[in-house]
């Protein structure tokens, strides 16, 4: 629901835009710094190099989860899924991926740029949480994914843990996202006191069931009043507990959770119905054409950054050495020979893995070693002409003449999940 987090009945955070603005404004210094205290230069392309095989990592690692850990459906712990799948229609999501794993530190976490998202359980917290304790974490990550968080927090902590460098960079962002998911936590679970419960429960485990909540609520009156105490918050990418409570307990009682109450938590779910597809790729499987614009301008920029880099190692003029090389390769032929070779041999380039696509052939199957040379050696022309074809935006020319396709990630899983 995108009004749930944008224009005049927003529950985001205040300031939460401001302050990653001025995070990211502060990036090219922080950088700079970093670089001068490591002595090398860290600059555009270097950034940008690090930051897609960060964003490459994280997609590799939803591969890891699928084969170490419980992937969660209708049959397979029912009842969590049940409660994940209302929780998503509260918030008009498209159901995440859900997995359990034995994870001591973080209960839930959410990780992902796009369809299909991850829900990461712990298992080690789980049979702990009341149902309505587990609607409200439950409902938070879920509200990291609807607010579009996950986007920056997946590529600065896969696992939901973050490092002191992150946290020291990026906590006044961190901090304000963590209050916009408590929110719509809340939302989920309807109540302050399962609420206050879980956010107990995820600082103390077990004890938190002989902790006053109340008495530890108060807590916060004293740390209020001394702002060398509130260092500590300051430092961190988590706000204390008892400053979460307040925030909720205050936005409970705000005209703004009753608007917010009246249209969702009154209002029946209601659940997409399961699609039954052959295993012919239909013209809806296909990415849409904002997607595959996403995965060109991430491996375009990802081949220019290479490319510079290497343009610079080699133009370096080390002592009573002179390079005499003029090695300038085209980005735009680079691009088209990276795509066909990582194709070739992944089914997907870097900018399809991190945008959830890969390239088939019209059985859902991989393309041979041709069909991926004809579809690159096309591709430049009848991209253009694709324009104007009235149904470029799923599949174009080049797919057509090819006999390949690409197609979403999720619609492989679901098929795959259909068929078992």
């Amino acid at each position: 629901m995108r009004d749930l987090f944008r224009g005049k009945f927003s529950i985001r955070q205040r300031y939460e835009w401001l302050s990653l603005a001025i995070t990211l404004a502060f990036a090219p210094a922080i950088a700079f710094a970093i670089g001068r205290v490591w002595h090398e230069v860290i600059g555009v392309s270097s950034i940008g190099v690090l930051v897609v095989v960060a964003m490459v990592y994280v997609t590799i690692a939803r591969g890891a989860l699928l084969g170490s850990c419980v992937m969660i459906t209708r049959t397979q712990f029912p009842e969590l899924f049940s409660v994940v799948e209302r929780c998503a229609s509260m918030l008009e999501l498209p159901m995440p991926m859900v997995f359990l794993r034995d994870d001591i530190r973080v209960p839930v976490v959410a990780v992902g740029f796009g369809d299909p998202y991850s829900l990461i359980i712990s298992t080690h917290w789980i049979d702990h949480f009341k149902e309505d304790e587990l609607t409200f974490v439950i409902g938070r990550e879920l509200g990291h994914i609807a607010a579009g968080h996950t986007r920056l927090t997946s590529i600065l902590s896969v696992n939901g843990h973050e490092n002191a460098i992150v946290s020291l960079v990026f906590g006044a962002w961190l901090r304000r996202t963590e209050f916009t998911a408590d929110r719509a936590g809340l939302l989920c679970c309807g109540s302050t006191d399962a609420a206050y419960r879980a956010i107990a429960l995820c600082e103390f485990h077990l004890f938190a069931r002989k902790v006053d909540l109340a008495a530890f609520a108060q807590q916060r009156v004293e740390i209020a009043h001394d702002s060398v105490l509130r260092l500590g918050e300051w430092l961190a990418p988590n706000p204390y507990a008892t400053n979460r409570m307040e925030s909720l307990r205050v936005f409970h009682h705000a005209a703004l959770y009753e608007y917010w109450e009246e249209r969702l938590v009154t209002r029946p779910a209601s659940y997409a119905p399961v699609e039954q597809r052959s295993g012919v790729v239909a013209k809806n499987d296909c990415a849409s054409f904002g997607r595959r614009l996403a995965a060109i301008a991430i491996d375009y920029a990802l081949v220019s950054a290479i490319g510079n880099l290497v343009v610079t190692s080699i133009g370096t003029h080390g002592p009573g050495i002179h390079w005499n090389i003029n090695f300038n390769p085209d980005p735009f032929v680079s691009l088209l020979v990276y795509s066909a070779v990582l194709v070739m041999l992944a089914g997907q380039t870097f900018g399809m893995m991190i945008v959830s696509v890969r390239v088939t052939n019209t059985h859902f199957g991989r393309p041979s070693v041709l069909q991926v040379i004809w579809r690159y050696l096309i591709a430049a022309p009848l991209f253009f002409l694709s324009l104007f074809w009235p149904g470029f935006w799923r599949v174009e020319l080049h797919d057509l003449a090819s006999g390949t396709r690409l197609v979403g990630l999720e619609r492989t899983l679901q098929r795959a999940a259909l068929r078992a």
